[in-house]
């Protein structure tokens, strides 16, 4: 069983797709990511909202976070691999045939894809404009952050993209981006028709 077969078995679908979305994650990440990375990815996002989009945000969020290189061991693939499978030094394959392609072009950083992933750019370009400038703002996650937003709005309860809309017309204004302040927007838009 090749890494492509692992990670069909891991994502869920057949291995014929698993090559060309395994090319096409790598290529959104922006660099070579190791199948060991996105199958480890792959075990955090629970089934029912795996999908391209949200493998590729995780490993965006990893990719951030460089963590101490781990001894390549037997449960390297945890619960996908099939057993008996034989090991290479930097590659954990069964088919010793299986090369790592390396991307030909340069590709340029990718805008977010993702609701979360646009507002965290956002919020993080405010909030470190406002460290610049001496200000405190907010140390919570983009979740924690629409999660609170949208217990401040109430009922109805905004979606990711209203919390968005507020978070990117807040951005345009010189102006400290919290929930309180993203719910006040969402609200205010909301009287308004």
């Amino acid at each position: 069983m090749n890494e492509y077969e692992v990670f069909a078995k891991a994502f869920r679908c057949t291995p014929a797709m698993a090559e060309s979305i395994v090319k096409r994650v790598r290529e959104r990440v922006g660099r070579e990511v190791p199948m060991s990375e996105m199958l480890n990815a792959i075990k955090k996002i629970p089934p029912t909202r795996l999908s391209t989009d949200t493998l590729v945000i995780r490993l965006q969020k990893n990719s951030g976070i460089k963590s101490a290189s781990r001894k390549t061991s037997d449960d390297e693939f945890d619960d996908f691999e099939i057993e008996g499978a034989t090991e290479t030094p930097g590659l954990r394959t069964v088919n010793s045939t299986t090369r790592t392609r390396t991307s030909s072009r340069v590709v340029a950083p990718k805008r977010p894809t993702g609701a979360n992933a646009q507002i965290d750019q956002l919020l993080q370009k405010n909030w470190t404009q406002a460290r610049a400038l001496g200000m405190n703002p907010p140390n919570i996650s983009v979740d924690q952050f629409v999660r609170q937003t949208q217990s401040t709005v109430g009922e109805p309860k905004p979606t990711v993209a209203r919390v968005l809309s507020a978070v990117q017309t807040l951005s345009k204004k010189d102006v400290l981006i919290t929930p309180n302040l993203a719910a006040d927007e969402i609200i205010e838009k909301d009287e308004l028709r």
